[in-house]
């Protein structure tokens, strides 16, 4: 991938994860990487262009740590993703999803659609192996493995928002929470 592409990219979900897709333009990339305007449109014709781009590499990235995971156990995996966003806390990020969805009815119809298909990949997994280590006896919990996903996910969107607000330990204390399931 070109150098100036991935850099856009790259920029626009630090931006994205700051300050939300519709709070930032395509100046704020321009002066940020010192190129014009025209080399965002040359590779985004729009920024809906390049908000499908931030959530296509964030399902990437995922995938690409689902992969490496899945020779470890249930416990560890699980591990792993709680503690999946813990680099944002010091920059006062949200994850992609935390940040996109509250703007969703605002969001261009592509992105909705890209967004929708990152969300589900996550919840699949994630139901997947809490249904593993339920039946296993890794997991205690008495929801259905896709309730508790749904709770699991939902905790720490909020918890990396509420971090961001509170500028406190609220997402360590939902990550210790969690990881005594």
């Amino acid at each position: 991938m070109n150098d100036t592409r991935s850099e856009i990219i790259r920029l626009a979900g630090e931006l994205i994860r700051s300050i939300g897709y519709n709070s930032f333009s395509y100046a704020d990339i321009s002066k940020k990487l010192d190129i014009k305007n025209a080399a965002i449109h040359y590779y985004f014709p729009s920024k809906s262009d390049l908000g499908v781009e931030v959530i296509k590499e964030n399902l990437f990235v995922f995938n690409e740590l689902i992969e490496d995971w899945k020779t470890l156990d249930c416990r560890t995996q699980f591990a792993n993703y709680i503690h999946m966003h813990d680099s944002f806390i010091s920059k006062s990020w949200v994850c992609v999803v935390g940040s996109l969805s509250p703007s969703y009815d605002t969001l261009p119809e592509n992105m909705q659609k890209e967004l929708e298909k990152l969300v589900y990949t996550i919840l699949e997994w994630l139901t997947d192996l809490l249904d593993k280590g339920k039946k296993s006896k890794v997991f205690s919990f008495t929801e259905t493995p896709r309730t508790k996903a749904f709770m699991i996910h939902s905790a720490l969107l909020s918890s990396l928002q509420m971090n961001k607000v509170l500028k406190n330990d609220v997402y360590k204390s939902i990550q210790e929470g969690l990881l005594n399931i």
